[in-house]
């Protein structure tokens, strides 16, 4: 094999690690945002809803079954 060959032959396994390091790099950077997201909590909740009779909250609300 002559220099020339080995030469190209280094710079091609080189691309392809390159290649590789940055689509790993890529994929990191993805799931530590995904992580990021999905630990966020919520600063409030707005629950809007139009009133029911006072029954029909009794037999829905397990808080006073628990008692």
């Amino acid at each position: 094999m002559t220099k020339a060959t080995r030469l190209v032959i280094f710079a091609f396994a080189l691309a392809v690690n390159a290649a590789a390091v940055s689509a790993l790099h890529v994929a990191m950077v993805q799931g530590a945002e995904q992580a990021v997201l999905a630990n966020q909590e919520y600063d409030h909740v707005v629950v809007s809803s139009t009133r029911v009779p006072s029954d029909l909250a009794r037999s829905t609300c397990p808080g006073t079954k628990a008692l």
